[in-house]
């Protein structure tokens, strides 16, 4: 199971995300460590309700899409990228220095605890409403995912997740 609650396989993201450098480079090295960065912090401070999301999901990604993500298909290993989504990868705010950046991203990871502790995340863009669990899953499936396109492994996986059990 791959969960960002589970507090030994969040131990290894924190050390994977030790391990970003602001001249590190994606595989593909369209993407720098430092947009990396500040990418998890845009997408934390949404999820976060501190910023408006980017987009609303229809019926269908808030339902069928969502179960198949979350229940079926195994997590994407690679995402084609566009020049728009490139573009758009690093975010709405400005990068700040990488030092700052990288405090933030660990202070957003922290404030994302906090308000799933307390039920208190807004509805997923995406996705729509999540369960803590499913929060957890993605949390833990969004930065496996690109920290390993940075070649930064861990020992924990991206299986498809088992139902029934």
């Amino acid at each position: 199971m791959t969960d960002y609650f589970r507090s030994q396989e969040r131990n290894i993201l924190f050390r994977r995300i030790e391990g970003i450098t602001a001249e590190a480079r994606s595989l593909d090295t369209r993407v720098g460590g430092h947009e990396l960065i500040c990418h998890f912090n845009d997408s934390l401070r949404e999820i976060c309700g501190l910023q408006p999301p980017k987009s609303t999901a229809n019926v269908i990604q808030r339902t069928l899409y969502k179960w198949l993500v979350f229940h079926v298909t195994p997590w994407p290993e690679r995402t084609p990228r566009t020049p728009d989504a490139l573009r758009a990868f690093v975010g709405s705010k400005p990068m700040a220095t990488f030092e700052a950046d990288h405090d933030e991203l660990v202070a957003l990871l922290k404030t994302f605890e906090e308000k799933c502790q307390a039920d208190g995340l807004p509805p997923h863009s995406e996705f729509g409403a999540l369960s803590r669990d499913d929060w957890g899953r993605y949390m833990f499936l969004h930065l496996d995912y690109h920290l390993t396109t940075f070649g930064i492994h861990g020992k924990f996986y991206a299986p498809k997740r088992k139902t029934g059990s």
